[in-house]
């Protein structure tokens, strides 16, 4: 095996490249934004990426159970998944864009289009980090002692986790880190509060509206629960980065009978979750309070149907995690900035969820956030990515699993 050069000539040939391929990232990146790819209808995307993972030199290009777009470069001991999602959220009203949402188009800098932000900037980042890892090492004439694992997921913006749940358990593939292009503005995310959704309930007895005395409605029991919800505000659990934990009643539902007591209302409520709480821990919490009341709770179950027609409906359930100070994939990432352009970058918790939720928050996997795009751009009306930042992301995902791999 060829002797790998020091990591400073690996960086200086990353940048290079990173500018040489910038062209054909952005044209890729175009393609995706052009292409609708709402959660569940994510079947074109996923074949657009397919082409371009073969076009930069990834092996075992396919797809998987839960529609995944997955390429490999490198065949090492240690394996390393690029997580970035092709699915975006729904536009409620076309007129509201100052550029058709579905039409790309590249202003001061930066380009427009639906998903930029959220994620196809991501996806176009690991991709082309992918083409940068594979000329580097043609150029080495080397076996890599990594594997790289690029990933154009499903299902994110719907049910963070459940395609990347459905790789590893069902599809057998478990990799030792997990980096995550969500929105970071070239700053790391070690983390994110959790959430999940639990519904409440109660039950009473139905009547006639003009003889509410013959009937005990549950509407009227549930008001009492929703105060007594809103107060556990006050006494969620804390955490020194994250703050304080919240929940919400976000919902109230009953029988669409106008003219009846209703015999049961129902109310969902979104509980944001500090690292290290439970789903048992959280339905504890909540029975004690709700059931002196005459209320039930359960965590809402989340249907989830892939593009491929695989079910994968499982809990609403998503927990957070945090990366802690001195974490090899931490210490790697702030070492592969530093190699690039001389500096270590913020590093910052996100304030939505990800994918992390079940390779950090669920299995247990390392797990890392970097990317061009910038968190105030996503879900919004003028969705962008910086052409810029989109070089140096895809310069970031070639020189990382150097960096993280074992030194020779």
């Amino acid at each position: 095996m060829h002797t790998v050069p020091p990591l400073s000539t690996v960086a200086a040939e990353a940048r290079a490249l990173a500018a040489a391929l910038h062209e054909r990232q952005v044209r890729f990146l175009a393609d995706l934004i052009s292409i609708r790819s709402y959660t569940g209808q994510e079947q074109a995307a996923v074949e657009r990426t397919l082409q371009e993972l073969r076009a930069v030199g990834c092996a075992d290009v396919h797809v998987d159970s839960a529609g995944n777009a997955l390429g490999r470069i490198g065949n090492g001991p240690r394996v390393l998944l690029y997580d970035a999602h092709l699915d975006t959220n729904e536009v409620a009203d076309d007129s509201e864009w100052p550029h058709p949402p579905l039409q790309p188009v590249v202003e001061n800098g930066a380009l427009w289009g639906l998903g930029a932000s959220d994620c196809k900037g991501g996806v176009a980042s690991i991709v082309y980090g992918a083409a940068i890892l594979a000329a580097i090492l043609k150029a080495l004439k080397r076996e890599s002692d990594f594997t790289v694992w690029v990933m154009g997921a499903t299902l994110e913006e719907d049910a963070e986790g459940f395609a990347l749940r459905s790789l590893v358990e069902r599809d057998g593939l478990r990799p030792d880190v997990v980096l995550l292009a969500e929105a970071t503005d070239l700053s790391l995310r070690r983390g994110q509060r959790g959430r999940c959704e639990v519904r409440v309930r109660t039950t009473g007895r139905a009547a006639h509206a003009s003889t509410p005395d013959l009937g005990d409605s549950a509407l009227l029991k549930m008001l009492p629960i929703v105060s007594a919800l809103q107060a556990m505000n006050a006494s969620l659990p804390t955490h020194p980065v994250f703050g304080q934990g919240t929940q919400a009643v976000t919902l109230i539902e009953g029988p669409h009978t106008p003219n009846s007591v209703p015999s049961w209302c129902e109310i969902a409520l979104d509980r944001r979750m500090m690292p290290g709480e439970t789903a048992g821990s959280i339905l504890a919490g909540i029975e004690a309070a709700v059931g002196p009341l005459g209320g039930t709770a359960r965590i809402a179950e989340q249907p989830v149907r892939t593009h491929t027609g695989l079910q994968l409906d499982g809990p609403s359930y998503f927990p957070g995690w945090y990366l802690e100070d001195g974490h090899p994939v931490l210490d790697a990432g702030l070492e592969t900035c530093q190699h690039l352009w001389g500096a270590r970058p913020a590093v910052d918790v996100w304030r939505f969820s990800t994918d992390g939720t079940y390779s950090a928050g669920a299995a247990g996997i390392p797990t890392l956030g970097y990317s061009p795009q910038e968190e105030r751009y996503v879900h919004a009306v003028n969705d962008q990515v910086d052409l810029g930042k989109l070089e140096k992301a895809a310069a970031f995902y070639a020189l990382f699993p150097f960096v993280f791999s074992p030194k020779e």
